[in-house]
């Protein structure tokens, strides 16, 4: 295999060995493989014929919505709750449910388990992969694309509601929760704290390369999260601070399968209406007309209800988005070049396991990605205000209502990211639930088995990413579009209201095709 111009250049830099080294001694190995080809992918075309073809889609998703979509009532929640259906189960959904819930709390004693007694090795251990891979990769996904399993598996919940009964059944009628007031000023903003902190000790800290620190990372979650369900209530915190509740009560939005009217039947929706038909009083306002259905009875969908601060769950959102990205260019080129900008201009703080420059790049990220997104709201407000017979419009109503319609780009980076990680090194969870302390067990006969590298490679990668950055940012540009309609009601407003936020996309699409394919795809052809 002969080796690209631009790798060729980068090796001869000073510092190169030095600073690969370093890098090699704080990368997550199970993560960092996400894209560990042995060959990268030598595409058809320029790569930059992809990256125009994919922001000329978004461009045009934009026209077709302002062409086709110009009713108010294609865009209300009752017009789209009016498709719902719903499915009876009887009485097989609840046992079903208490099953999950067994599942769920089991799962979480073994990985605990195997994370402080097992081995230290984590590619021998059940805990890294069992955490990094099958849930926050492989249970994300089939959240968006079926429906929000965590609620029946969360280990947190099942333990807090199992005591709170106990207590009941003691004769403490109030439980154990204290129901604290929650401070209305803090909104939802813990929970953005925490998802950039999880991202942190997921590609900055090595947590994952060492599974006793996991655990204990665990334990300290557990203690946490307990301790807010008892002082608030489950609901609240699960509302505000859970960082996990929220994060799946996000993408489950965008899920066909939603929780029922009651506890035997589920619902059955169109694929991301859910993010459009959000309740205002989730966004800290009174409820709305709009949001109920043809029955006056509101969204069934009920499992978590958010209630952020005014940007709170934006910020929540764009972080979902930022993280993912974070996580592509940490090691890579652009990331490189960073680190030597660090040691430059403030040497005195850079560490030699590159956690300063790592915290400010993930900082950094954020910041940017949630900065171009308030202003982009800024614009759509004045935008709308200066149409004819328009009134003033604030920005921060319009970060709450355009917020949720980023989920599928959060969704698409994920699969785009994730998806042969998930392929590849997930197989390795059937070896080990055979052997989840590395023990040398074998208690499911699959001990012994081995991952197929060749199962997907950078070519299928390529065009499993791309295609799912375009149908992510078209389905957030569609959505925007009948949030837009909602709330102007007017075709020609929302219009206007939407055109800052499809420009934001377009150029959202860029920058993630540019970052997801730099691993895996060559960005220029060598001669001679």
């Amino acid at each position: 295999m002969q080796v690209p111009v631009w790798l060729r250049r980068w090796m001869s830099w000073p510092g190169t060995r030095s600073a690969l080294t370093l890098l090699a001694g704080a990368a997550y190995p199970l993560h960092a493989a996400a894209h560990g080809f042995d060959e990268r992918y030598d595409l058809p075309a320029p790569l930059g014929y992809f990256v125009a073809g994919a922001a000329l889609t978004v461009a045009l998703t934009f026209v077709i919505a302002t062409l086709f979509m110009r009713r108010v009532r294609d865009a209300s929640a009752a017009d789209g709750a009016a498709n719902n259906r719903s499915i009876a189960f009887g009485p097989a959904l609840p046992v079903l449910r208490l099953l999950c819930r067994a599942l769920g709390l089991m799962t979480f004693a073994v990985v605990l388990g195997a994370a402080l007694s097992g081995t230290a090795d984590p590619l021998m251990n059940l805990a890294p992969t069992l955490v990094w891979i099958i849930w926050w990769i492989g249970l994300s996904i089939v959240v968006a694309c079926i429906g929000n399993l965590w609620p029946v598996l969360d280990p947190w919940r099942t333990l807090f509601e199992l005591i709170d009964t106990a207590a009941h059944r003691a004769g403490r009628v109030p439980g154990i929760a204290l129901n604290l007031p929650w401070p209305r000023a803090l909104g939802a903003w813990p929970a953005v704290a925490l998802l950039l902190l999880w991202s942190w000790l997921e590609v900055v800290y090595p947590i994952a390369t060492v599974p006793y620190r996991l655990g204990c990372a665990m334990l300290i979650w557990s203690a946490i999260t307990l301790t807010g369900m008892i002082c608030f209530g489950r609901e609240v915190w699960q509302r505000h601070s859970d960082v996990f509740a929220i994060y799946f009560a996000m993408l489950g939005r965008m899920a066909p399968l939603a929780r029922g009217a009651t506890a035997h039947t589920l619902t059955l929706r169109v694929p991301g209406v859910a993010l459009t038909d959000v309740d205002d009083s989730l966004a800290g306002n009174a409820p709305r007309r709009a949001v109920e259905t043809d029955a006056g009875k509101a969204n069934p969908d009920k499992t978590i209800s958010i209630e952020p601060g005014p940007a709170g769950m934006s910020g929540f959102i764009i972080a979902m988005l930022s993280t993912v990205l974070f996580d592509g260019l940490h090691g890579g080129q652009a990331w490189l070049l960073l680190e030597q900008g660090l040691k430059h201009s403030v040497p005195q703080w850079v560490d030699v396991n590159g956690y300063f420059a790592g915290t400010v790049g993930l900082a950094g990220v954020w910041l940017i990605f949630f900065a171009a997104y308030r202003l982009t709201c800024v614009v759509t407000a004045r935008v709308v205000s200066a149409a004819p017979a328009a009134p003033a419009a604030p920005a921060t109503p319009w970060a709450q209502h355009f917020a949720f319609t980023l989920v599928p780009i959060a969704v698409a980076y994920n699969i785009a990211h994730n998806f042969s990680a998930l392929l590849i090194q997930g197989q390795n969870a059937i070896a080990l639930i055979s052997d989840p302390f590395g023990w040398r067990w074998n208690l499911f006969g699959t001990a012994n088995l081995r991952v197929n590298i060749g199962l997907i490679d950078a070519q299928v990668t390529w065009y499993v990413a791309i295609s799912a950055m375009v149908i992510g940012h078209v389905i957030a540009v569609w959505l925007a579009h009948r949030v837009a309609l909602r709330e102007t009601g007017s075709a020609r407003r929302a219009a206007l209201a939407s055109l800052p936020l499809t420009l934001l996309m377009i150029v959202y699409t860029v920058i993630s095709l540019l970052v997801i394919a730099e691993p895996m795809v060559r960005f220029e052809r060598e001669t001679g």
